[in-house]
């Protein structure tokens, strides 16, 4: 399963409060923290306010958030880069 920029765009600007992306059946999904715990089996790829960590409160470009989905798909493809990086 691959992450878009489209998926981070979508993280960084959605309604929904305290917003999380994460992987659902194959599909990457936004989904509430609170409601995190009804989808069963999701992998968590990150959360907005660790997005917002990262690069601040600012427009990204299209580059840069192709960039960042690259970075994490291969986090959630190899966990262990994580530990790496």
């Amino acid at each position: 399963m691959a992450i878009t920029g489209r998926d981070i765009e979508h993280l960084l600007y959605t309604d929904t409060p305290d917003p999380i992306l994460v992987v659902h059946n194959g599909v990457t999904e936004i989904v509430a923290a609170a409601e995190l715990g009804s989808h069963v089996g999701a992998v968590v790829v990150c959360s907005r306010s660790e997005i917002l960590r990262r690069v601040g409160e600012r427009d990204l470009s299209e580059e840069e958030l192709a960039a960042m989905a690259v970075a994490l798909t291969e986090a959630i493809q190899d966990p262990d880069q994580q530990r790496h990086a």
